[in-house]
């Protein structure tokens, strides 16, 4: 256990899982299918995505995908829990998983709270061209706020004119309000969306939302 949460990862064959407060957030068996689906849409439709911004994320597994962008220059990872980014940053079965991403020299972690850190930054510091947002369900209000209409507003401000930003938004099926509540905050802020979704077999189906200040084109 850690301040934030509780850490389990579990080892049956091939089939190592991480629980986080006992939820399941990935397998690995099937993790890849999650994270291709939540980096690849809104980082291929970018012409050239040289500074990324990943929202959580602390097991490496997006970055891994991200870093597949040759475009990519720097990638900046805000999580709150360092405990999480030593454990899959040092333990060497989980670095074989992420392929070793959180020991990239692009990367700048930051293990703070998402919400307080991108109030303070300030729009001339830096802007993205890709926002990633792979957080858990807003179970919790630590949680909850960065799925708020105003955490979404303060994000554009971090945004270049032409980025994108995608959040894994839960389930379509078991949880549809959850899942459209994210798309209409999104809306809220100002953002035009797009909804997408596909099956992941340790979770069933599995949707994600991008925002963008122009309608989204899926890449030729």
């Amino acid at each position: 256990s850690t301040p934030y949460q509780r850490i389990v990862v579990t080892r049956q064959q091939r089939d190592i899982r991480l629980f986080l407060n006992s939820n399941l957030q990935f397998s690995s068996l099937d993790e890849y299918r999650y994270h291709e689906a939540l980096v690849h849409p809104a980082m291929s439709a970018l012409k050239a995505p040289r500074k990324v911004l990943i929202i959580g994320g602390g097991d490496g597994l997006a970055l891994r995908e991200v870093l597949k962008y040759p475009a990519v220059e720097t990638v900046t990872m805000v999580d709150l829990d360092p405990a999480m980014t030593r454990l899959f940053s040092s333990n060497e079965m989980m670095r074989q998983l992420n392929g070793g991403a959180l020991s990239s020299p692009k990367l700048t972690l930051v293990n703070a709270d998402a919400f307080l850190w991108l109030r303070e930054q300030k729009p001339a510091d830096q802007r993205f061209d890709a926002v990633i947002i792979d957080l858990p369900d807003p179970s919790n209000f630590s949680i909850g706020k960065l799925y708020s209409l105003t955490f979404y507003r303060q994000l554009k401000s971090a945004l270049n004119d032409d980025g994108i930003v995608v959040i894994q938004s839960t389930s379509p099926l078991i949880a549809r309000k959850s899942f459209w509540c994210v798309d209409n905050t999104l809306a809220a802020a100002g953002y035009q969306t797009a909804a997408y979704h596909l099956f992941v077999p340790s979770f069933g189906e599995w949707g994600f939302i991008i925002g963008s200040f122009s309608p989204y084109r899926i890449p030729e």
